[in-house]
């Protein structure tokens, strides 16, 4: 019982991912808008970055963290 469980950590490192992911996209329509000193090109691969990093990498991460079971 010393051990912690595993299962907290690894929530909140989802929910670190997916904050990581909310703050870029929001960083990448900022620069889209024209509120930052970055190229709209540069806006545009944040948000996408962004998506991908709130929707699959939290999935991805699971994934592995099954297979290792």
């Amino acid at each position: 019982m010393d051990q912690p469980d595993p299962a907290i950590g690894r929530f909140w490192l989802l929910q670190l991912i997916r904050l990581g992911g909310i703050v870029m996209v929001l960083t990448g329509a900022m620069a889209v808008a024209g509120r930052l000193r970055l190229t709209e090109g540069q806006g545009a691969v944040l948000m996408v970055g962004g998506a991908v990093a709130f929707f699959f990498l939290p999935v991805l991460l699971v994934k592995h963290w099954k297979s290792q079971e």
